[in-house]
C-alpha cells in the first residue's frame, strides 16, 4: 500500500508530461437534435482549444459542418437523427408541440433518445472511426438521454467529462449521486419554482418519482439493448469483456452545467459538479463586429432596436397566423424602433415595413451586446438569459415550454423582464410590455447588477472548466477523489425503502406481538371455560350453590338449627337480605308485593318443600338436614 501511495505522484508527473508533449485528443459527442446544445458543446471545446494548443478535438453531432472550420476541430455529420425525433411523435413545431401533454412527452423523450443514440453508433462514420485504431484521451458527451454512449468511455479506456446545456435534472443527478429533494428542486418537465406550496410539492414528488421509475425500469432497458448491439462486438475484437451498461454510468468524472445561482436557484452539487454559465460566451477584451449593414440597421433606429427570436430550435415562420398578424401591427405602429427578427423561411407571408430586417440566423450575442438593442424577445432559453444579461438587456419573455415559464417568472421577479403569454398574444400586452422595457431605466440598473453576480465568480467560467479537466487528465483513476459512493445506490437503497420496510416490520412486531399473544391466552382461557361447561352440562351440573341453614332469635341474632330456614350461600337474593337485616339489626322481608312471596319460600324451605314455584328463587329445591345437623344439598340448582 505504501509502495502504491508513493508511486501516485510518479503516475501524476507522467501522465502531465505525456499530454503536454503528445497532445490530448479529445472526442466530444454531442448527439441531441436541439441545436442549441449543439452550439454550446461547441463553443466550449473551440475555447478549450484556444486556451490550450496542444488539444485536439473530433465532434459527432447531427449539427455538425463537414467542412474544416479550424485546423485543430474535426466533425463528423449524423444525419436522420431530427427526423426519426420527428417520427418518434416529438414535433419541433412551437404550435404543435404545445398540444402534447407532460406524461406523453416524458415517454416520447425516452423512446426517441434510445433510437437516436442506436441511429448514431450504427452511423458508416462512427463505425469507421471506432475501428480506425485511432486513441483518444477524453470523452466529452451530452448525456441528455444518451447513456449508453458511455461505451465510448469503456471502449477507448479514458475518463468521461459530461455537459449539459439545460442544467441538472433527475437522471442526472441519479447517476452522480447528487443530493435530490423533492421540496425544493421541481422537476424540469413542470413549470414550478423552487419555493413550491403543498400541492406543487405532491404533484412534484409524484412526477420525480414517475422519472426514476420510468428510467430504471424502461429507459434503461432500452439503453442496455443498444449498448449490447453496438460495443459486444467492439469488445470481442479487442479482447475486453463488456461491463454492465449501469456501471457505466458511476463512473463520471466531471459535469460542466450551464447553470447560475442568479439564473436559476442554489443547489447542492457534489465536488465534481460545476456551475460554468457564461463559459460560451466571447471574452471581454475581445471587440465582437457586426456585419456592415447590420451596424448601419442598428445605429439608425431612432429609438433603438428590437431583437425576436424564439431560440435556435424553435421557429418564428412556426407561429400561428394570427400571432404574425398581432406581431405586424404592432411592428407598423411603433415605427420609431427596428425590428430584427429570426425568420427560418425564404418568404414572407405579406408585404414587410421598412423598419424590420430579416434573416435565418443572426449573430445574437454581438447584437445583444449592442447599445442600441433596447429589448429582447425570447422563450427564455438558457443560453438566450445568460446572453442578454451580458449585453445589459432586458427581456420580454414568451415562454413555450415548462422550464422557460419558471425562467421567464424569475426574470421578472428580478426585474430584469417581463411575460407575455405565448396562448394570449394580444397587440396591448405586446405593445405596453415592449415600450415599458425600452423607457424605464430600472431595468437597466437591474441587468447591470445581474451582470455583476454573474462575473463575480473566481475565474472565468472557461478557465475554471479547463482547471478541472486538466486535473481529471492528470490524476489517477479520472478523478476518483471527486465522485461520491452514493451512485452506487440502486433505487431501493437511495430511497430507503429497505430502512423504511424495516421500521414499519419493527413497528408491526412491538405492536401485534402482545397483541396476538393477550388474544391467544384470552382465547384459550374462553376455550377452556366453555369446555368445562360442557363438561358440567353433559354431568347435569350447571350451578352449585352452598345452602345453610339459618335461624333467628327474638334478639335479632341469627343462628343455626336443623329445624331453622335454610340460607342459600351464593343466592343474590338472598345475600341481599342478609346485608339488610345485618344493618338493621333484625332480617325483615320487604314490604314489597313480593314479600309474601318471599315469607311462603322461606316457611317452604323451612319445612323441607319444593321452591321451585318461588319466582325469586325458581329452580331451588329443598335441602334437608341429617341427624347430625349437617345439611346436605339433595338436588341442583338450575
Amino acid at each position: 500500500m505504501a509502495k502504491f501511495i508513493n508511486a501516485v505522484p510518479i503516475l501524476y508527473i507522467l501522465s502531465a508530461l505525456l499530454h503536454l508533449v503528445c497532445g490530448v485528443n479529445v472526442l466530444a459527442v454531442l448527439p441531441s437534435v436541439w441545436k442549441s446544445h449543439y452550439l454550446f458543446g461547441r463553443r466550449l471545446l473551440q475555447q478549450l482549444l484556444e486556451t490550450n494548443a496542444n488539444y485536439s478535438v473530433t465532434i459527432i453531432s447531427p449539427h455538425a459542418r463537414e467542412y474544416p472550420v479550424q485546423q485543430k476541430i474535426r466533425e463528423i455529420n449524423i444525419e436522420g437523427l431530427r427526423e426519426n425525433w420527428q417520427e418518434m411523435g416529438l414535433p419541433l413545431d412551437v404550435e404543435q408541440a404545445r398540444q402534447h401533454s407532460i406524461m406523453e412527452h416524458f415517454t416520447r423523450l425516452m423512446y426517441a433518445g434510445a433510437t437516436n443514440v442506436d441511429l448514431l453508433l450504427g452511423n458508416s462514420k462512427v463505425r469507421k472511426l471506432l475501428r480506425s485504431g485511432e486513441k483518444f484521451d477524453l470523452l466529452m458527451v451530452d448525456l441528455f438521454l444518451s447513456d449508453s454512449l458511455l461505451g465510448l468511455a469503456n471502449f477507448y479506456e479514458i475518463p468521461t467529462v459530461v455537459i449539459s446545456p439545460t442544467g441538472a435534472n433527475t437522471w442526472l443527478d441519479q447517476m452522480l449521486g447528487n443530493p435530490q429533494n423533492s421540496a425544493l428542486d421541481p422537476s424540469i418537465f413542470l413549470p414550478y419554482s423552487e419555493r413550491m406550496n403543498l400541492w406543487q410539492r405532491c404533484v412534484n414528488t409524484l412526477m420525480r418519482l414517475f422519472e426514476k421509475l420510468t428510467y430504471n425500469f424502461f429507459f434503461m432497458i432500452s439503453q442496455e439493448a443498444v449498448y449490447t448491439k453496438h460495443f459486444q462486438a467492439l469488445c470481442q475484437l479487442a479482447n475486453t469483456t463488456i461491463p454492465h451498461h449501469r456501471d457505466l454510468t458511476k463512473n463520471l468524472s466531471l459535469v460542466l452545467i450551464n447553470s447560475h445561482p442568479i439564473i436559476q436557484y442554489p443547489r447542492a452539487y457534489l465536488p465534481n459538479v460545476l456551475e460554468i454559465a457564461g463559459a460560451h460566451l466571447c471574452e471581454p477584451n475581445k471587440q465582437m463586429e457586426l456585419p456592415g449593414h447590420l451596424a448601419y440597421f442598428i445605429d439608425a433606429a431612432p429609438r433603438g432596436v428590437v431583437y425576436i427570436s424564439l431560440g435556435a430550435d424553435s421557429r418564428t415562420a412556426d407561429l400561428a397566423r394570427e400571432k404574425l398578424d398581432t406581431l405586424l401591427d404592432v411592428i407598423t405602429d411603433m415605427g420609431d424602433y427596428n425590428f430584427l427578427i429570426k425568420w427560418e423561411e425564404l418568404e414572407f407571408n405579406t408585404t414587410l415595413p421598412e423598419n424590420v430586417m430579416l434573416d435565418e440566423w443572426w449573430p445574437q450575442e454581438a447584437i445583444l451586446a449592442h447599445p442600441n438593442v433596447k429589448v429582447f424577445i425570447s422563450t427564455c432559453g438558457l443560453m438566450s438569459i445568460i446572453e442578454a444579461i451580458n449585453g445589459l438587456t432586458p427581456i420580454l419573455a414568451i415562454p413555450i415550454y415548462p422550464e422557460q415559464e419558471v425562467n421567464a417568472r424569475r426574470l421578472q421577479r428580478q426585474g430584469i423582464g417581463l411575460i407575455n403569454s405565448f396562448d394570449l398574444f394580444t397587440y396591448d400586452e405586446l405593445w405596453l410590455n415592449i415600450e415599458q422595457l425600452a423607457t424605464n431605466e430600472s431595468y437597466a440598473k437591474e441587468i447591470l447588477e445581474m451582470r455583476r453576480l454573474l462575473n463575480s465568480n473566481y475565474g472565468t467560467p472557461i478557465s475554471r472548466s479547463i482547471h478541472y479537466i486538466d486535473l481529471i487528465l492528470n490524476s489517477v483513476g479520472g478523478g476518483d477523489f471527486l465522485k461520491s459512493h452514493a451512485n452506487e445506490y440502486n433505487f431501493i437503497r437511495a430511497e430507503l425503502l429497505d430502512v423504511i420496510a424495516i421500521i414499519l416490520l419493527g413497528l408491526f412486531v412491538i405492536i401485534a406481538v402482545p397483541f396476538l399473544v393477550t388474544c391467544c391466552i384470552l382465547r384459550r382461557s374462553y376455550i377452556n371455560q366453555t369446555s368445562l361447561q360442557q363438561t358440567q352440562i353433559a354431568s347435569g351440573i350447571h350451578y352449585r350453590a352452598t345452602l345453610k341453614v339459618a335461624g333467628v332469635d327474638n334478639g335479632g341474632g341469627h343462628k343455626n338449627s336443623t329445624s331453622g330456614v335454610a340460607a342459600v350461600n351464593d343466592s343474590p337474593v338472598l345475600d341481599w337480605h342478609r346485608r339488610g337485616s345485618a344493618m338493621q339489626g333484625v332480617w325483615k322481608p320487604p314490604s314489597s308485593p313480593s314479600a309474601s312471596s318471599t315469607t311462603s319460600t322461606l316457611s317452604t324451605i323451612s319445612t323441607g318443600s319444593s321452591v321451585t314455584d318461588s319466582p325469586r328463587l325458581r329452580g331451588v329445591n329443598a335441602v334437608g338436614s341429617n341427624g347430625d345437623g349437617v345439611q346436605k344439598r339433595e338436588k341442583c340448582i338450575r
